[in-house]
């Protein structure tokens, strides 16, 4: 399509919605109030269509599901991995695009903007009276270890078998990082940034990956979440819980209100899938209505993760 045939359409849109939908300026647009407002509704329109389009389409390219998650990087490798496999396995048709969330504060505009359906991020949620009409499901724990080198000649240590250390007596121990990222805890993020300058980096790496395998390398120590800290430890990596990092619940949350039928399905199949678990959840709390918010759901979940 030709640009003058598209600006016919917004202005036509625009005309017809009688609201402005864009700031047109010299070196382009952007969204205005009303734009953002319309952004998540079309969206949801344009999947509820391709589902549609779907279940009557017998060209299978065409007639799988989507589904669109948006994680923190602790939920990937931990129990979102763990959900989405057995989600998989009962609907091995349905395809998943993961986004990369930035931030748990970034989750309510996610989810309003459409980008997104389901989000994986450090629970609670702290996103103030904008987030209540949102569901929560508690999936497990992330903890954070420091791993060191393996030593030569020693035996494999398991995980959390040495003492807690703290981040002020790592101020001497060179260290393989990534860039920083808003994934822990608040107070955790005080730390690092109270203890950044006195961190010793050997080297800063953008890949998770890399870090690991630097650290097994001998390089240097690095900090490990809860799954890769047990990858480590089995190629002899000496692991320690960094003292203030423990206990950090990952979990999904949702909008109940506007969920499509994929995403429905997928919640339910991580309820099912989180009901081994001693303190299982509870079932989701049917969406309420437009005028009022709706209800969390969900207990924690087992902290083995």
């Amino acid at each position: 399509m030709t640009q003058s045939t598209i600006s016919q359409s917004v202005h036509a849109l625009e005309k017809e919605l009688g609201a402005v939908l864009f700031h047109r300026t010299g070196r382009g647009i952007t969204l205005t109030s009303a734009g953002h407002g319309l952004l998540g509704p079309a969206r949801r329109i344009l999947r509820e269509t391709r589902q549609a389009e779907a279940a009557v389409s017998a060209d299978p390219r065409r007639g799988a599901p989507r589904l669109d998650i948006a994680a923190l990087p602790p939920a990937l490798n931990g129990p979102l991995a763990e959900v989405l496999a057995a989600f998989l396995r009962s609907n091995p048709g349905t395809v998943v695009h993961v986004h990369d969330l930035g931030s748990d504060q970034e989750a309510v505009e996610v989810l309003a903007s459409g980008t997104a359906e389901i989000v994986a991020t450090r629970l609670p949620l702290n996103v103030g009276r904008t987030g209540d009409r949102l569901a929560t499901l508690p999936l497990g724990a992330y903890d954070v270890y420091v791993a060191h080198p393996p030593s030569p000649g020693e035996e494999p240590a398991a995980a959390g078998h040495e003492p807690p250390i703290g981040l002020t007596e790592l101020h001497d121990v060179p260290l393989v990082l990534m860039p920083p990222r808003p994934i822990l805890s608040a107070s955790m993020e005080a730390m690092i940034e109270e203890s950044g300058p006195h961190l010793v980096r050997r080297a800063v790496v953008g890949q998770r990956e890399t870090r690991t395998a630097w650290m097994l390398e001998g390089i240097a120590a690095t900090l490990l979440g809860s799954r890769r800290a047990a990858e480590a430890a089995r190629c002899g990596a000496r692991l320690a819980p960094l003292r203030g990092a423990t206990g950090l619940t990952v979990g999904l949350a949702w909008d109940p209100r506007t969920a499509s039928p994929v995403a429905r399905l997928f919640v339910a199949s991580a309820y099912a899938a989180t009901a081994r678990s001693p303190a299982a959840p509870a079932p989701p709390a049917p969406a309420a209505p437009a005028d009022g918010p709706a209800r969390s759901g969900g207990t924690p979940a087992d902290p083995g993760t």
